[in-house]
């Protein structure tokens, strides 16, 4: 069935990204928002940098512990590493966030779902968090917003090389290598890395480990020929080995997963002439996973995702815009019958920037053609206004949709090929003061979303039936004064069934992070507060609603920079040892300790 075209409008609102880092101030470019490199003051949406300085401090194990309570985004998981993970952006279903690795989408062919457990960080240079549509920009999925994940590059200058040895609680072990060479216009990097944990157990009822093991490896690319053009490639593959909890019929707990993911990009940027670029971008992103229930497999699944674009970015007299067009084919291998195991997506998109003394204006439009169930064309606009040098107001609008999955309309445990894509439109009211040392900004956002996919709890069948709206508040602030950083995002929101009238599950009213850092000499020390109200749930045994209790977790960090060459690095997760639940039944980490040694060769 064709999808209803939508009226072309755009999308945006506006948060402070941290100030304290050089590469977050005003000056630094970011791509992700509208497919242009531009300011954070000129990127009229609501966005956060997190750079490989601040992974470093943080110490994180895994990319959403990094994500997790950031302005918007909420996390659900199902016990320890390697188990289902959900992320909620904005209050959207964990499918309405558009996820990249360098450009290339992730998501899963088959269901839409992201396997955060495949994205290292060690091999992450920079994450860009965009809140708010930007269907116009990239077409399916952005309804809540995209996350860009940019993979390390060679660093500038000579040669370098780092080797980190980690250990922690849980027979916990982790060795990354890291090097990068620069010779004349070209630069060369690799990376290996390997993680493996005995992990604790998923279910609260259940005192069986669910261990999980990585091995990650990583090659990069980039040569300029003269100021003529740039070639960037770029090869991310890894390994994952898992346990988990609560597989097959009747239920067991005796499951293991194992499967890889591999992100092949490259692209090429031709220098045309001042003010004009193009640039042509591919990519090839495949996925095999395996699950074993009381040591029989259950078959391999395995996708691939073919992605090209071709971009042309023109600066003059009436502002800046990127125009192009995009196609990618996905397509699926299982052990279970589809009626179909592939689809194809023609785009093309216009997006406009233009700066007028205290006006700032920016629209795009996009028109997409899925084989699979039709066409759509969505929009957006955003306006600002500088109140004063430092302080900015304004206000943007933009449609966005989720096309129906495979497995939706095609998959073997029921499926519907009629289902119209899930549509939503999005209003936006912001404000933004960016002084040198601090910055605070407030962001209310208004989401509707229509013919959201439900399913016949008898037959299995999906239906356009489901309704939401989100109403909600992001505060952000960040303040820097001598060696002290504090970082904060405080999110309270209202996501609504429409149809019921009852919270949307998993999602929280009211949740936030606070990050402060003192740095002295050769030390730093660090701390981070997650919490988060209590959530609808369902009960893990008899599938009635229920509620998961709100928690608050503190997080202690401390770093000692023996040499220019030599570090020693701690943490504390959940110092307080606090039980709680993200997902009702499944167990957390409890209070885990882990130290390490970084060598700058």
């Amino acid at each position: 069935m064709p999808f209803r075209k939508t009226p072309l409008w755009l999308a945006i609102g506006v948060t402070v990204a941290p100030l304290s880092q050089a590469d977050q101030r005003l000056d630094t470019l970011q791509v992700t928002a509208n497919r242009l490199p531009q300011t954070r003051a000129d990127v009229l949406a609501s966005t956060t940098i997190i750079d490989r300085d601040e992974i470093e401090r943080l110490q994180p194990n895994s990319v959403t512990e990094l994500l997790q309570g950031r302005a918007g985004v909420e996390l659900a998981r199902n016990g320890a590493r390697g188990n289902q993970t959900s992320l909620f952006l904005r209050g959207t279903n964990s499918d309405h966030a558009l996820v990249l690795v360098d450009g290339a989408r992730i998501a899963s062919a088959t269901d839409g779902s992201i396997n955060w457990e495949f994205l290292p960080v060690a091999a992450i240079q920079r994450i860009e968090i965009v809140r708010g549509p930007r269907a116009a920009a990239y077409g399916a999925d952005a309804i809540g917003g995209v996350i860009n994940i940019i993979t390390r590059q060679a660093e500038t200058g000579g040669e370098h090389a780092t080797l980190e040895l980690r250990a922690g609680g849980e027979h916990t072990r982790r060795e990354t290598a890291w090097f990068s060479a620069t010779q004349k216009d070209t630069r060369l990097s690799a990376l290996i890395d390997h993680q493996s944990t005995d992990g604790f157990s998923a279910r609260a009822d259940d005192g069986d480990d669910d261990g999980f093991d990585q091995r990650t490896g990583k090659l990069a690319m980039s040569h300029a020929f003269g100021e003529r053009a740039d070639l960037d490639v770029s090869l991310l593959r890894t390994r994952n080995d898992y346990d988990y909890d609560d597989c097959g019929y009747p239920s067991s707990q005796d499951c293991r997963g194992e499967g890889d993911q591999q992100v092949l990009s490259a692209s090429l940027t031709t220098h045309n002439r001042p003010g004009w670029d193009t640039e042509l971008a591919v990519a090839r992103v495949t996925e095999s996973r395996e699950r074993f229930i009381d040591g029989r497999s259950s078959g391999e699944t395995s996708t691939r995702r073919n992605e090209a674009s071709l971009t042309n970015r023109l600066s003059g007299d009436w502002g800046e815009t990127a125009l192009g067009a995009d196609v990618r084919d996905a397509s699926l291998d299982s052990p279970l019958t589809y009626a179909e195991d592939g689809r194809r997506n023609w785009g093309v998109f216009a997006n406009w920037h233009q700066r007028l003394a205290r006006h700032r204006l920016s629209a795009g439009i996009r028109h997409d053609d899925d084989n699979r169930f039709g066409g759509a064309t969505t929009g957006s606009l955003a306006y600002a206004y500088a109140l004063t040098d430092a302080q900015q107001i304004g206000a943007s609008y933009a449609t966005a949709y989720k096309a129906p999955s495979l497995l939706d309309l095609y998959g073997p445990y029921g499926a519907n090929p009629d289902l119209d894509a899930e549509t939503s439109r999005t209003a936006e009211l912001f404000w933004r003061l960016d002084r040198e040392t601090w910055g605070l900004s407030a962001t209310a956002f208004d989401t509707r979303i229509d013919d959201l996919i439900d399913y016949d709890p008898a037959t299995f069948i999906p239906y356009n039936v489901g309704k939401a709206r989100i109403r909600g508040v992001e505060l952000a602030g960040d303040w820097q004064y001598g060696g002290f950083t504090l970082h904060a995002a405080l999110t309270h929101q209202n996501p609504e069934n429409r149809e019921t009238g009852e919270r949307l599950k998993r999602r929280a009213r009211t949740f936030g992070r606070l990050d402060a850092d003192y740095a002295t000499g050769d030390w730093s020390f660090g701390a981070t507060l997650r919490s988060a109200g209590d959530r609808r749930d369902t009960d893990a045994v008899t599938f009635a609603d229920t509620t998961t209790a709100g928690y608050a977790v503190m997080d202690l960090r401390t770093t000692w920079r023996l040499t220019p060459r030599i570090a020693l690095s701690a943490k504390l997760d959940n110092a307080l040892d606090r039980d709680y639940q993200l997902v009702d039944g499944y167990n957390t980490q409890g209070r885990y300790l882990e130290g390490g040694i970084t060598l700058r060769l």
